[in-house]
């Protein structure tokens, strides 16, 4: 931003084509009446222009593990114990015995299959949409979500409305 005056603003932007500078007058309806609502309407004009790009305004700037994600991730590696250990350290060994090997194979690729299925069409896009840029955080969350499935993203959904609700109370000050 170049300047402001209560009826535009004036941005310097940087042309794709011929990647130089140029002067765009924004025109301000209606007009500002005072320094302080200058600011109020340059936030919603930025969360105007965040949302016109199908992102959210809500941004999710940490990682969390939560119980429900361990629990998954512990009742995941016990049947893939009780698939693939040694006979004389399976309980129950004439019960596991009788299981048909196509349907071991079933189950212990069913979380696989499930969980990387969550992670395209759920984690990524919330990643995406709610501006994850750190390629850390992004691994942290994928890998999450690869591990432990729908627990991540039910944690990640949670974080992202304790971030609306900081969000809106700040906005209720101004």
């Amino acid at each position: 931003m170049v300047g402001i005056t209560n009826k535009e603003m004036d941005i310097e932007v940087l042309s794709n084509k011929s990647k130089e500078k140029e002067m765009v007058h924004i025109p301000l309806d209606p007009p500002l009446m005072n320094a302080k609502e200058a600011r109020a309407r340059l936030v919603n004009m930025t969360w105007e222009a965040i949302e016109g790009l199908g992102m959210s305004r809500y941004q999710v700037n940490t990682y969390q593990f939560d119980v429900q994600q361990a629990f998954t991730i512990f009742a995941c590696l016990c049947m893939y114990y009780v698939f693939l250990a040694p006979k004389e350290y399976i309980p129950y060994e004439p019960f596991f015995a009788s299981i048909d090997p196509f349907f071991k194979i079933f189950c212990m690729s069913l979380p696989v299959f499930a969980h990387t299925l969550e992670n395209q069409l759920f984690m990524v896009p919330l990643l995406k949409k709610h501006r994850v840029r750190s390629r850390k955080l992004r691994s942290k969350w994928i890998f999450a979500c690869l591990v432990s499935g729908g627990p991540a993203i039910a944690r990640f959904k949670k974080l992202v409305a304790q971030e609306k609700q900081r969000l809106d109370e700040e906005m209720k000050k101004l």
